[in-house]
């Protein structure tokens, strides 16, 4: 930069000043009145060697700042414009954004770089320079060549005062002045979390090589670890979660993950909740979740076993407890074949989704039997008194195989027809 600084302004040594800066007002029914201000320079280009810089401004519209017959202008070209005033001889001024005229001989100047610091500068910052220095020097350059151009300076106040007031340019560079510090706030600010967020990306990828991720799933999962982050051009500010970690998964049984170890990766969050990265993962053979999931497989499989052997405890508990509900309750039938018999239906009918109860919830059970004929008795009805007061019905179940006679009956201290 300060051998091309030098450059310029040995140019502008040599070159004449015969400039003078010109302004003048007028208007028509289409356009509206305006005014203008402009100054011819000297070039080093032929025939580019007399462009003019022009401001004019019409009214109630925004301010042309722009230089014809500079060169030819065309898009995709790579177009550079650097300023330097006398007045600030080590700082370079460069054009950030610009449109061309359809004939390629004039360059509309939008916004240019600030060399102080963030945010652009205004067309309004550039032409209030002009008004403060005596001569500035200007390389309009693209592919094919470049102009090495002077301009005097010398009457530039009066004739910018015309077309824009002083206080109305303060006006303005207090406005963009105001916007490019609201800028640098937001940019520190931005600079502060994207430091955060890149220290985050590290242990992130810090992770992603521990787990040992394929070469290629690094690649792609770092870009999206950018973009979640707002660390990738295009990602804006970024999801705005907190991540902690990652967590890598595979599922074991699987044959693409044993096989080729195709994984599914999760972000672990600061509340300790997991949310999955969508995409194509893979990690190498020798990777820690394979035998992270044995690990877990086999310590599910444990806790299977115990839930397994308490639930048999527990069943075989129960069962014990009903043998012993059922000896209290049916040991007044005296008879193996008819305790036998009353058990599993009672059993049976405490199981039916309607009418389920627990066997400890029995505190009485009476039958009747009935339909005597051929010498032995054919129904039982059973009457199930539980503690809270309902009773359960077996209806007319069939007994006719125990053979149970009125002699039998009375033996055991019942009669037919009666509940006991």
């Amino acid at each position: 930069m300060k051998k091309l600084l030098c450059t310029l302004a040995l140019f502008t040594s040599f070159a004449s000043f015969g400039q003078t800066w010109k302004y003048s007002e007028g208007g028509n029914a289409f356009d509206g009145k305006y005014k203008t201000s402009i100054v011819t320079g000297v070039g080093t280009n032929f025939p580019y060697t007399k462009p003019s810089i022009v401001i004019n401004k019409f009214e109630g519209k925004s301010i042309n700042f722009y230089i014809s017959d500079g060169g030819f202008f065309q898009d995709g070209t790579g177009i550079r414009v650097l300023w330097v005033f006398d007045n600030e001889p080590d700082i370079l001024y460069s054009v950030y954004d610009y449109s061309i005229s359809s004939d390629g001989k004039i360059l509309f100047f939008a916004e240019f770089n600030n060399p102080d610091g963030s945010g652009k500068l205004k067309p309004i910052d550039i032409i209030e320079k002009l008004t403060l220095a005596n001569k500035v020097t200007l390389r309009m350059s693209d592919d094919y060549g470049s102009n090495d151009i002077v301009f005097s300076l010398s009457g530039s106040s009066k004739a910018i005062n015309f077309v824009i007031p002083k206080e109305e340019r303060q006006q303005m560079i207090d406005s963009g002045l105001t916007e490019r510090n609201a800028l640098a706030v937001v940019e520190g600010k931005k600079a502060e979390a994207e430091g955060k967020n890149q220290l985050i990306l590290d242990d992130l990828m810090k992770k992603a090589n521990e787990e040992k991720l394929t070469s290629s799933s690094l690649s792609t999962i770092k870009s999206s670890f950018e973009k979640d982050l707002g660390l990738s051009y295009y990602s804006g500010m970024g999801t705005g979660k907190n991540y902690k970690s990652i967590l890598v998964e595979g599922k074991i049984g699987d044959a693409m993950f044993e096989s080729y170890g195709y994984v599914d990766v999760f972000y672990v969050l600061e509340d300790g909740s997991k949310e999955e990265i969508y995409g194509s993962w893979t990690v190498e053979m020798d990777a820690p979740v394979f035998d992270k999931m044995k690990e877990e497989k086999a310590k599910e499989e444990l806790e299977l076993a115990n839930k397994k052997a308490k639930e048999e405890l527990e069943l075989a508990d129960k069962l014990e407890k009903d043998n012993k509900q059922f000896d209290s309750l049916l040991s007044k039938y005296q008879r193996d074949d008819i305790i036998s018999f009353l058990r599993e239906e009672v059993t049976k009918e405490s199981k039916k989704y309607s009418k389920e109860f627990n066997i400890q919830d029995i505190e009485s059970i009476k039958i009747t039997l009935s339909d005597f004929k051929y010498k032995k008795y054919w129904n039982c009805k059973v009457d199930i008194l539980l503690n809270n007061g309902t009773t359960k019905v077996i209806d007319n179940t069939y007994i006719y195989d125990l053979e149970l006679s009125n002699k039998d009956l009375k033996a055991i201290g019942g009669k037919g027809g009666v509940a006991f």
